[in-house]
């Protein structure tokens, strides 16, 4: 009988079985296999705030109208939303699961203070827009969300 198999004939075996506002935290990984998740996820969290930074001046193009179409600042909480609610899985401490959203906070700052770093700046990646500006509270908030709606 596998462990899935057991966990539905005994649900004490997992505290909060079927509950969907619980986090269901894994039991049956080893603590290498969650901290490799959980480094996972904060590597996702980087690669999602550099493609957030570089799609964040998208348009597109109505007619012979050219609109702005500011994509990363509807799918970043999003996403933040879904990387910390997925760290959730893998720890039940909330301070572990939020390394992807720390993580997504310092790239964003690493991103913003790029051009005046000594020796590797120049370029200005993340642009002083108002969707840039709107990008950073909205992308906490998504990664908040899921934190603070667990029990």
């Amino acid at each position: 009988m596998s462990s899935e198999d057991t966990t539905a004939v005994n649900p004490g075996a997992e505290p909060h079985w079927g509950d969907p506002e619980r986090s269901q935290v894994r039991r049956d990984t080893a603590r290498s296999e969650r901290v490799a998740g959980i480094v996972w996820l904060c590597v996702g969290s980087l690669v999602a705030i550099l493609l957030s930074a570089l799609y964040l001046g998208s348009r597109i193009t109505v007619g012979d109208l050219s609109v702005p179409f500011p994509w990363p600042v509807i799918v970043g909480p999003w996403f933040n939303y879904v990387l910390v609610k997925t760290a959730l899985l893998w720890t039940d401490n909330r301070r572990v699961a939020a390394a992807p959203l720390w993580v997504w906070l310092a790239g964003y700052a690493l991103l913003l203070f790029w051009p005046v770093l000594p020796g590797l700046g120049g370029d200005t990646i993340l642009a002083g827009t108002v969707w840039a500006l709107l990008l950073l509270p909205l992308g906490a908030a998504g990664g908040g969300w899921a934190l603070l709606r667990l029990k």
